[in-house]
């Protein structure tokens, strides 16, 4: 009887982490701290809202439509397992998504429709098999190296673009800082999304999906991943300085994650990735508010 609440927490971490709700989280923390550095302010409802919604939506869209590519090949991830299992909730969790997002997005700046409107086309082609190649409809992740440049690109998008156009409107278009700070983010993410190709290098190979660390080995990955967050922190200090507390919040938190990039391994576990790697956009955000505080 004593097992019957331990289990019941572990299904519910379970949902948080591999229903996207973790990493949904993750992204409207990053985007707040965007919101922070425009503002000055910590907080913008609907655009947390809205943002949780979206990444709820898109994350899920592109787990439900490759189920049945899983069950066809099989899989010894505990997290592919775990979304075969969980197909209805994960459509639930969709659905809740959708309505997160349209019931926030009215609230926004008008203008965040210009650049949203590409932003979900991306995501969705990403997501689900709506690109034509030959005879068959293949997702853009499936296309090969340069998926994680378009990963970067719509993550920088979400959580540095959209939060500048709520605040800017067009005129986002001539902020230096908005594009600076996008380009610092694109090359975040770029580096914390390798360890999940590293992870994901035997599922990609059944598949025949090219990335990094299928091109220049899985060590070499971690190795660039770690180069292109000394870059992140170079271009945060040419950025603000030393001066400022954002700068020691930004330092601290890359020096955790690039420690926790470290370990990234082929045989890591899901949670390895899909918690921890995830959750260094919400200590980005932690450690910077804490030291601005």
């Amino acid at each position: 009887m004593a097992s019957l609440p331990s289990q019941k927490v572990k299904s519910i971490f379970e949902y948080i982490v591999y229903g996207s709700w973790w990493v949904a989280l993750c992204a409207a923390a990053i985007g707040m701290l965007s919101w922070y550095e425009f503002t000055g302010n910590w907080w913008n409802a609907p655009l947390f809202i809205f943002t949780v919604g979206s990444t709820l939506v898109i994350y899920n869209l592109n787990m439900i439509s490759g189920l049945k590519e899983l069950r066809k090949m099989g899989t010894d991830s505990e997290r592919h397992h775990w979304c075969i299992d969980n197909e209805k909730l994960m459509k639930g969790t969709l659905v809740i998504g959708l309505l997160m997002a349209a019931g926030s997005v009215n609230y926004l700046n008008g203008a965040i429709w210009y650049f949203m409107v590409p932003l979900t086309l991306v995501a969705v082609a990403y997501a689900a098999p709506i690109v034509r190649r030959k005879t068959e409809f293949i997702r853009i992740r499936e296309i090969g190296l340069w998926k994680i440049f378009m990963i970067g690109a719509v993550w920088a998008g979400m959580t540095v673009v959209l939060p500048a156009v709520d605040h800017y409107g067009l005129q986002q278009l001539t902020e230096p800082k908005s594009w600076l700070l996008g380009v610092e983010r694109f090359i975040f993410i770029i580096a914390i999304t390798l360890p999940f190709d590293v992870r994901d290098l035997v599922n990609d190979a059944k598949k025949g999906v090219r990335t990094i660390p299928s091109t220049i080995g899985w060590f070499r990955s971690v190795v660039l991943a770690e180069v292109l967050l000394m870059l992140f922190l170079f271009l945060v200090w040419w950025r603000l300085g030393t001066d400022q507390p954002l700068f020691w919040g930004y330092l601290l938190s890359t020096l955790v994650t690039m420690f926790g990039v470290s370990y990234a391994h082929p045989k890591r576990n899901d949670m390895y990735c899909s918690f921890w790697i995830e959750g260094t956009m919400m200590l980005v955000f932690l450690t910077v508010f804490f030291v601005c505080r």
